[in-house]
């Protein structure tokens, strides 16, 4: 039995020697027929042909065989991005690169390609400085043409295996990715273009991990070779972020750097429509504002989730946002949109309540954290044929608002025990809200009853009510204020010519459609100590562009108060003017009661403002105004004005009494025109020192008043002694100093600062 079972397996294994063996000489002769069949001299003529005609690419390599399968075998194999290798580098790099040719052609003599395999290869792919990334893919695939005689793309595949280097010149930095592991597969017949690429995506930081990457996807073509619909998958994970800080600096003016993990798992399909769905993270992300010193974080260390499914036609004539969802745990905001030209739109946006005490890692300002509950939604639904508003809803909840900074030597609160309610629909918005800051507190209750929604027609009222409001705030917001609309200004007279008239502007439109009353009430303006003002309320009336003062009450300290402003907005060019005036306002009262003794005085205060024009920078062509102030017979004592003299006098080693100054008068005259602040007079006049000075402002040259001073020293009555001193104010509007000449030294001395 045993000699029967050893003799079967005998035989199986003889059987398979022979089976081998004739395999093995046939595969032999076939090498040598395939040999013969292709001539290796000729075979690199050919090769380099069938790259230069089908692709448009110069190609070397070391030499060419013949596989058993009857496949071309090129060893080091270098490709150029074009014709010749003039580029300083190669697209394709390949220690062995195999040619697969059709077999039953290959057997005839006849070179037929069905793909190209590139093993252990490198690709490299670079963007210059000012060349889009159309033209890079353009540039890679320039002139790709089919030669039947050696190529058919009916049926045609490119693998490679190996590394891909990318870099990007930029206008003053280079940047270089490497992804390794790559795995490269391109595949096409006559209807479709497949592909699928994977890789490792190396960190320009050495301390993150690598990334991955993976594209997959479908090209559809019809039978012309003309592109119908296509479907590509995208996965990213862990991509160091980083690398989008090349393209922020680059392409935008913002001064930001970016740190943490980017994925996104995404799916693109196209036809006539975009259909987009998936989703994007942000795993550790910090943004860093590096436009300031210090540098400080805007957002730190935080993982983002956004979520979205979404179909977009080709003219963007047609937009279904089915929901975009953004989420960080803290943090949850959903909307959708529907939008289908001329024909409707609509949008809802909700997010829950947010506790701003858990999202210190957001910073908008440096420092500064927020307290307190935020919660939005937002609905509306557009009928875009008919220009109306089908419904509206509208709903803002901010509770136990608190505003503050924390540093490690100081810290702030701005705003305190504050919030704002918004409640609208389709014919009413009522908006109400309350800040405190320190022991100022502001109410502002709104109305706004919509007639129609295009052009937005409305009447609204609007109250503002405070019952302790500090001056020291009001100033510093008002003067900020100006601050920034005039260097808005600025900005908007670098732009050129604009020929957008006011009235077909959106604030334009708004007011000339509108009816806008606004009251003011304020129930004590404080100033220092007991120093105050009582009772001032305010009116304004804009009806339809036309603004007006109704109606204005000051009480304090005997004087007499008017304020008006006029404005014509129903115009292409519009006009506004300004005045207010304080009359016999009892000076020194007010003096002793901000805490200074035995203070004494008068004062006058003028001023008139004018303004014509359709954009901010005429307020930098057509501004004109002037400003007076007279104060008589009054006393410094421990006020700024005496301080900073004194102080100047000391710093040109003039010694002058302290004490109860008697001034007799000070005088200051402003006269504005265009984008100048002319300082006409400086006058003031005092037992112990005199100061006078005239000059000029402007927002490229800062200020610029010349002045001289006089300082006596006194035996009762009787000047014993003179000095006499030099010197400017410089800097700006808001932060000037005393800048001393001869006989002074050099030393700086700041007035005041209200920035």
């Amino acid at each position: 039995m045993n000699l029967v079972y050893n003799h079967i397996i005998s035989k199986r294994w003889s059987i398979l020697y022979i089976t081998v063996g004739v395999c093995f000489a046939l595969l032999l002769i076939q090498k040598m027929l395939f040999t013969l069949l292709f001539n290796e001299k000729e075979m690199h003529s050919i090769i380099q042909n069938i790259f230069e005609k089908n692709f448009n690419k110069a190609i070397q390599f070391d030499d060419i065989t013949v596989t058993l399968g009857g496949n071309l075998k090129l060893k080091n194999i270098k490709i150029a991005p074009t014709t010749d290798f003039n580029d300083n580098y190669n697209l394709i790099s390949s220690k062995k690169t195999i040619i697969d040719l059709n077999y039953f052609k290959a057997i005839t003599g006849r070179i037929h390609i069905n793909g190209i395999k590139f093993y252990d290869s490198s690709i490299t792919i670079v963007k210059n400085y000012g060349k889009s990334y159309k033209e890079i893919f353009d540039h890679i695939s320039t002139n790709v043409a089919t030669n039947a005689k050696y190529i058919s793309y009916e049926d045609f595949y490119i693998k490679a295996m190996g590394n891909c280097i990318y870099n990007e010149n930029f206008s003053n930095d280079k940047l270089k990715i490497n992804i390794g592991d790559v795995c490269i597969s391109i595949s096409m017949d006559d209807t479709t273009f497949r592909y699928h690429i994977k890789g490792k995506v190396k960190p320009l930081d050495d301390r993150l991990d690598e990334g991955k990457i993976k594209f997959s996807g479908y090209v559809y073509f019809s039978d012309k070779m003309k592109y119908q619909s296509s479907s590509h998958e995208i996965y990213i994970k862990k991509l160091d972020m980083s690398i989008a800080n090349y393209f922020i600096k680059d392409y935008s003016d913002l001064s930001l750097s970016i740190r943490g993990y980017f994925y996104t798992n995404a799916m693109i399909k196209h036809d006539n429509t975009y259909s987009i769905k998936g989703s994007v993270d942000f795993d550790n992300i910090t943004i860093e504002n590096t436009g300031v010193l210090p540098h400080y974080m805007i957002v730190s260390n935080d993982n983002v989730s956004i979520k979205s499914s979404m179909k977009i036609n080709n003219d963007l004539s047609h937009v279904i946002i089915d929901y975009v969802s953004f989420n960080d745990n803290e943090i949850d905001i959903n909307a959708s949109l529907q939008f289908l030209k001329d024909k409707y739109f609509n949008i809802a946006v909700t997010t829950n309540t947010i506790d701003l005490d858990d999202i210190d890692y957001l910073q908008i300002i440096p420092d500064v954290y927020g307290d307190g509950t935020f919660a939005l939604d937002i609905q509306c639904d557009y009928d875009l044929s008919h220009n109306e508003m089908r419904s509206f809803k509208i709903y803002c909840d901010a509770e136990d608002i608190a505003i503050f900074s924390k540093t490690k030597n100081n810290a702030m609160t701005y705003i305190k025990d504050s919030w704002l309610k918004i409640n609208g629909d389709i014919k009413k918005i009522n908006i109400n809200a309350c800040a405190k800051h320190q022991k100022s507190d502001v109410m502002l209750r709104s109305t706004i009853n919509i007639e129609k929604w295009v052009p937005f027609t409305s009447t609204d009222e609007i109250m503002v009510q405070s019952k302790r409001l500090s001056a020291e705030l009001l100033s510093k917001l008002l003067l900020k204020g100006i601050k920034e609309l005039y260097s808005k200004a600025a900005e908007d007279l670098s732009i050129g010519y604009n020929e957008i008239y006011f009235r077909q502007k959106p604030l334009g439109k708004y007011l000339s459609n509108n009816i806008i009353n606004t009251k003011i009430n304020v129930d004590t303006l404080t100033f220092e100590k007991n120093a105050h003002l009582k009772n001032i309320n305010i009116e304004l009336l804009s009806n339809k562009g036309l603004v007006t003062t109704q109606s204005f009450n000051c009480e304090g300290y005997s004087a007499n108060y008017n304020f008006s402003v006029n404005a014509f907005c129903n115009s292409d060019y519009p006009t506004m003017t300004i005045s207010c005036a304080v009359n016999n306002f009892d000076y020194g009262t007010f003096l002793r009661d901000t805490g200074l003794k035995d203070a004494t005085g008068l004062m006058n205060m003028n001023l008139n403002y004018g303004v014509s024009g359709y954009r901010l920078s005429h307020l930098l062509q057509n501004g004109n105004g002037n400003f007076t102030l007279n104060i008589a017979n009054s006393v410094l004592n421990s006020s700024m004005i005496q301080r900073k003299i004194i102080e100047l006098a000391k710093s040109c080693n003039i010694v002058v009494e302290g004490g109860g100054w008697h001034c007799n008068r000070i005088d200051v005259a402003i006269n504005h025109t265009a984008d100048r602040l002319i300082l006409q007079s400086l006058y003031i006049d005092t037992d112990n020192a005199s100061v006078s000075g005239y000059g000029n402002y402007s927002i490229e040259n800062g200020l610029s008043l010349p002045c001289n001073a006089t300082f006596y020293k006194r035996d009762g009555r009787t000047i014993t002694t003179t000095h006499r001193a030099s010197f400017s104010i410089k800097g700006e509007l808001l932060r000037p100093f005393i800048v001393s000449s001869f006989p002074c030294g050099k030393e700086q001395i700041l007035l005041f600062d209200v920035n």
